[in-house]
């Protein structure tokens, strides 16, 4: 007889039963039907039943007579309606029809069973129930996991049905609109909330669009002003289908993408700042002519600057008269703004107090064509929405004016203001012949950013300062200072915050910087202090702990964000590091090179970091040579199906076999290799060596899993990326289809769009793309739904944690919801114990990788876990 499998609960344990009867007989009859396949509880009146339901939650299905002592079977199952979510089933005689069919039509009950039953008809309808029951829990964990997710997501999510009304809206989105509780919006369109008409227009035209074409629309950009400003929003609407309906509605999520968008204009504005300003710079050393340069000058600002129309105007400093003018641009778009200032010393309401007394330039970021001032109005009418005027200051004195006008409203912000009032300093210096060679100087020898002497003028003073001390005697100090994690400034605050540190923090150094001394900038992130009395090595050491990063203890404002900074400084002195200026520069490097190593704040130099850069230079030599006598292997990690067990995938991880030390862990070899570049030839051998490997396991007629290789930056930067694979599959035909990719979100940011093509080339070949270690770079949606990718890999830090720190669940959950809304796989890192196993697959993440399921392996020992991985699933308890 073949054995019939009991009906489970949604936890694995057997269905919870209630019978409700008056009559003894029937409740022991009705047991013994159902006793074999569940656990059946009973009850001889409806409120003992009342009391079991209050007490007990996962009770699947309530059996109730019809004819009961103080209250009916419809009665007591309406009650069960709003004190348990157990299917209801009324048990009655025929003559009791009446009493089923108001229970139908009223909703309480789910099925009805007459007397006297057919056992076979009784267990079907109980099955169903139960099925009903069970269906009910998931649906309802569905719809709370899905309120989660709304809830817990910054970014508007909503749904809507055809007609474009509202159904669920989360409450980012109501905040948003101003709306306070996301029912308000129930029913209706956006328009009706309060929204612009001409923003809601627009919004729906798009959703129409999808609606329409059943047809997602993906990142579509949109503008809109509120109380703090312009805003701006990415949304992506994707259409809701249901077989044989079709398009039923929509679903939209919309991010706030302003600081990006804002960003990307003003890197944009400062691009062509930036182009103009080097432009003009050089055209300021090349012409030599005065009138010539100032409509060079005009022309660089219109051709190379982006802008609309520029022009200079010189007065007569004695007259207060506009003597001369160049001007460049579309349709005369400056010539009335210049009409108005030929009566320079009549009273005007262009703030001629700022430029001719204060020298301060006058910036308008939003002109109207409602303005009353003639020059405004026209200027509006030629396409100019902001303008600005930056005074040429030479001697004290006011000698003209730098006029440019810009389609764009906002165009001069700060750092474009800084930037241009440095090139009308550099024009205004330029027309003065007597310091004409001055500025030729100053831009040879001086740091455009912070003004501070460059490399090449520290190192003409050290070398007069060592000639002089190697005649009278004296000691020399240089301190070379690197700012710590200056490139995460950069990607978090962007270049302008980048440059803003670097400006600030020169303005600190120079306050302690003594008469004599000189304070540098060397390098990108890089500064120099060159000490002429540095004192004994006590002194020095009090002047770089209390002087100098006492200096930089305090912390900077930032655009709006608090840095603390942290330098690592190395030191070098004349004569005793150094007999030269070359080598005392060195030295110095060294030390500096000590202290980023060990992680101390300064470090005096020693002889023997000279030898440790010789052992770095001859660590390089033997990678050359381990490559050249093939002593790299690789190690497999498996990736285990959190479903079944099975190994679905392995990791590969580069090993250096060295004759003379053994097994050399990677972290000892592969910053070297990137260092010096030697990563590409490694990775080369990596990627082929992992199609030959799959390639063997085939021919051996074993069903290998895919193999996945991490990739570095320097890698993924080549031109030839993509035909990098395309080269492997050619000499491994039977790899293709058989390799991941997997690369870190930091790689992929160095050049998105770039990177983006490489990566949708290399799919073509049949590669499988990974991010990994996610959730400790970017983490955006915007990349994540532009990159073409297969998985997410979850960072292990997340893992290790999440038992035990429901934020970290959390971020968890939120992983594994957000890939599987983008149909991504996920896999987690670093999973080490059962529990964390038992964990990620009750949060449906895919896969899992650590040492619980598998440490790195030789590929002969790997092969033995993926032909028996399933034998040892699920993991045992912890």
């Amino acid at each position: 007889m073949q054995a019939v499998a009991e009906p489970l609960a949604v936890d694995g344990t057997r269905s919870r039963v209630l019978v409700v009867d008056d009559e003894p007989q029937i409740l022991t009859a009705l047991e013994d039907v159902l006793g074999d396949e569940y656990d059946v509880l009973t009850a001889s009146s409806p409120v003992l039943a009342l009391r079991l339901l209050e007490t007990d939650k996962n009770i699947a299905v309530v059996i109730s007579d019809q004819r009961m002592p103080g209250m009916t079977g419809d009665e007591l199952l309406a009650l069960l309606a709003d004190l348990s979510d157990a299917t209801r089933v009324m048990v009655t005689g025929y003559s009791e029809i009446s009493a089923v069919i108001r229970a139908v039509n009223s909703g309480r009950i789910f099925a009805y069973v007459t007397k006297p039953w057919q056992t076979s008809d009784l267990q079907m309808t109980v099955k169903k129930s139960v099925e009903h029951f069970d269906l009910m829990r998931r649906l309802s964990r569905e719809r709370q996991l899905l309120d989660d997710l709304m809830s817990n997501l910054p970014d508007a999510i909503y749904f809507k049905d055809r007609e474009l009304r509202f159904e669920r809206i989360n409450q980012a989105l109501a905040a948003r609109i101003d709306l306070g509780e996301p029912a308000h919006a129930i029913g209706k369109r956006l328009g009706e909330l309060g929204v612009a008409a001409e923003l809601a227009e627009a919004v729906e035209r798009e959703e129409a669009k999808v609606v329409a074409e059943a047809r997602a629309s993906v990142n579509v950009l949109s503008m809109a002003e509120s109380r703090e400003g312009r805003r701006f929003y990415s949304t992506t609407i994707v259409p809701v289908t249901a077989a044989g309906t079709g398009v039923q509605g929509l679903v939209g999520v919309s991010r706030d993408v302003t600081e990006r968008e804002e960003t990307g204009r003003a890197l944009q504005r400062l691009t062509h700042v930036r182009t103009m300003l080097g432009a003009a710079n050089a055209a300021i050393v090349r012409v030599k002519d005065r009138d010539d340069l100032i409509r060079e000058s005009c022309r660089i600002a219109v051709d190379d600057g982006g802008l609309l129309g520029s022009s200079i105007l010189l007065l007569d400093r004695e007259r207060g008269m506009v003597t001369s003018v160049a001007a460049h641009g579309r349709n005369g778009i400056v010539s009335k703004f210049v009409d108005a200032w030929t009566g320079f010393g009549a009273d005007d309401e262009w703030n001629r107090a700022t430029i001719v007394k204060n020298h301060e330039p006058v910036v308008l970021n939003r002109l109207r064509a409602s303005d009353t001032r003639p020059w405004a109005a026209d200027v509006v009418a030629k396409g100019g929405q902001s303008a600005a005027l930056f005074p040429l200051v030479s001697d004290g004195r006011l000698a003209g004016l730098f006029v440019l006008v810009s389609a764009q409203p906002h165009f001069f912000d700060a750092e474009e203001v800084r930037l241009l009032s440095e090139l009308a300093d550099n024009i205004a210096f330029a027309l003065d012949h007597v310091e004409k060679r001055a500025l030729l100087d100053f831009l040879a020898y001086y740091d455009e950013l912070t003004n501070l002497p460059k490399r090449e003028l520290l190192l003409d003073r050290l070398h007069q300062l060592i000639a002089a001390r190697a005649a009278r005697g004296g000691e020399l100090a240089l301190l070379l200072l690197d700012v710590s994690r200056f490139r995460h400034v950069n990607e978090t605050l962007g270049r302008l915050g980048g440059d803003e540190l670097l400006v600030q923090l020169s303005k600190r150094l120079s306050t302690i910087v003594a008469e004599g001394d000189t304070l540098a900038r060397v390098d990108g992130n890089a500064f120099a202090i060159l000490l002429t009395a540095p004192g004994d090595e006590a002194s020095l050491s009090t002047f770089i702990e209390k002087t100098l990063l006492g200096t930089l203890a305090e912390p900077l404002t930032i655009r709006g964000t608090e840095l603390r900074v942290t330098v690592r400084i190395g030191v070098a002195v004349f004569p005793g590091h150094a007999a030269g200026a070359e080598e005392l520069v060195r030295n110095a490097e060294a030390a500096l090179a000590s202290a980023r190593t060990v992680g101390k704040h300064y470090v005096l130099y020693a002889p023997s970091m000279n030898a440790r850069s010789g052992d770095k230079l001859t660590l390089e030599m033997r990678l050359r040579r381990a490559l050249d006598e093939q002593q790299f292997l690789l190690h497999f990690q498996p990736k285990v199906d959190l479903r079944n067990g099975g190994v679905v995938g392995l990791e590969a991880l580069i090993r250096w076999q060295d004759p003379e030390r053994g097994l050399v862990p990677p972290a000892q070899f592969i910053p070297v290799l990137e260092e010096t570049g030697l990563i590409l030839e490694v990775g080369n051998w990596v990627l082929d060596a992992a199609a030959a490997q799959y390639v063997a396991w085939l021919e051996r007629g074993i069903a290998a899993p895919r193999i996945a290789v991490n990739v570095s930056a320097i890698q993924l930067a080549q031109a030839d990326f993509a035909e990098l694979f395309e080269r492997v599959f050619e000499r491994h035909p039977r790899a293709r289809g058989g390799l991941d990719l997997e690369l870190t979100e930091s790689v992929l940011m160095d050049d998105l769009a770039g990177n983006i093509e490489k990566l949708r080339a290399v799919k073509k070949a049949g590669v499988h793309v990974a991010i990994d270690d996610f959730g400790t770079g970017y983490s955006s949606l915007g990349y994540l739904s532009r990159l073409p990718l297969d998985a997410l890999k979850i960072d292990r830090s997340f893992v290790v944690r999440m038992t035990e720190d429901p934020q970290e669940m959390t971020i968890v959950t939120t992983i594994i919801s957000l890939a599987h809304s983008l149909d991504l796989d996920v896999v987690a890192e670093g999973v080490e114990t059962g529990d964390q196993a038992r964990l990620l697959r009750l949060v449906r993440c895919d896969q899992i990788q650590g040492y619980l399921v598998g440490r790195p392996q030789p590929a002969s020992e790997v092969v033995t876990q993926f032909r028996t991985s399933k034998a040892t699933w699920p993991p045992p308890a912890a």
